[in-house]
């Protein structure tokens, strides 16, 4: 089936590519006519102009518009009875959406993980005082720009702390238990998501293992999730225990706010910056090669990353 070619025109607002899908929407990187100023423009697909999806992007824009934080995407305008579609403007921001270092061979540093997780935190501390919660923190909406900053964005799924909305809304991997229950939330829920994001972006692999839609729903409401060990050996047991608690299935066992999260995420972080061990030794190595690594490590306590890249790393270490 063709897929549809991207509008010239939107609004007052010259299309110059599409950079982005979501769920419900397209977003296309935009000129202001006359004005030649740079945005990013979302607008709902023809597919999603129902009511309940209108409904979603007024109640974002009601949520949204009233947000001034360093770390969150401005939403500039709205333009919900355009004839074009409804869509909205936002602040463009030049950098990367955090999916593309969501796997095995693209990880980040962990300084610049817990960097990025921490400035999110941060964003959604102040969300919560707003009394709004996200319920879609995943790494495609986080960008990093070149400079290091983070910029949380698309509020679509946004939502009233206190209040579970008029349909279940989020990204599955991401979801707490409660918010797939469909039952009112708080910023607990979104502890939950970043710390799955935390998760995702350390390892590279999701909180659960699952094979369908049906198997992760039955995971995240009944077993605990797979210990990160099992995908990445050597990170500090400070930073392991911030994870297991931002993801407890409980919602009373997790962190009661975003101020307990943030001290302790920055204690973990104080932790692995004063320390002289490499944390990142295994990034990106798989599991087998990790178990080398380690046995090498246990015999030769000088052993240093500097010394053993993939590019020198011998045919038995595996892959």
């Amino acid at each position: 089936m063709a897929v549809p070619s991207a509008p010239t025109h939107i609004g007052n607002y010259s299309i110059v590519e599409q950079i982005g899908t979501g769920a419900s929407s397209d977003v296309f990187l935009a000129l202001e006519e006359k004005k030649f100023v740079t945005v990013a423009l979302k607008q709902l697909r023809k597919t999603c102009r129902t009511e309940p999806y209108r409904k979603l992007m007024a109640n974002e824009v009601a949520l949204v518009g009233k947000l001034q934080h360093k770390n969150i995407v401005r939403l500039l305008s709205a333009h919900l009875d355009d004839k074009s579609g409804p869509y909205v403007v936002m602040e463009y921001v030049k950098g990367v959406p955090l999916d593309r270092h969501q796997h095995g061979d693209t990880l980040l540093p962990a300084n610049t993980v817990i960097s990025v997780v921490e400035q999110v935190a941060k964003a959604l501390q102040y969300i919560a005082t707003q009394g709004v919660v996200h319920r879609d923190v995943k790494p495609e909406n986080i960008i990093m720009m070149p400079n290091g900053q983070a910029k949380l964005t698309d509020f679509g799924c946004a939502i009233s702390t206190g209040t579970a909305g008029e349909m279940v809304a989020g990204s599955l991997a991401y979801m707490s238990p409660e918010q797939l229950d469909g039952e009112p939330l708080d910023e607990r829920a979104d502890i939950y998501s970043l710390g799955a994001v935390l998760y995702r972006l350390l390892c590279g692999r999701h909180t659960f293992e699952a094979d369908s839609e049906f198997d992760a729903r039955i995971a995240i409401l009944n077993f605990p999730i797979t210990p990160i060990g099992k995908y990445r050996q050597g990170l500090p047991p400070a930073l392991i225990a911030v994870i297991d608690r931002a993801l407890k299935k409980n919602r009373d066992s997790r962190y009661a706010n975003w101020n307990e999260f943030i001290r302790e995420l920055g204690n973990a972080a104080h932790e692995i910056r004063m320390s002289d061990y490499d944390v990142d030794l295994y990034r990106g190595f798989s599991m087998s090669t990790q178990s080398a690594l380690s046995r090498f490590m246990s015999t030769d306590r000088d052993f240093s990353r500097s010394g053993f890249s993939r590019s020198s790393m011998p045919d038995s270490f595996g892959g």
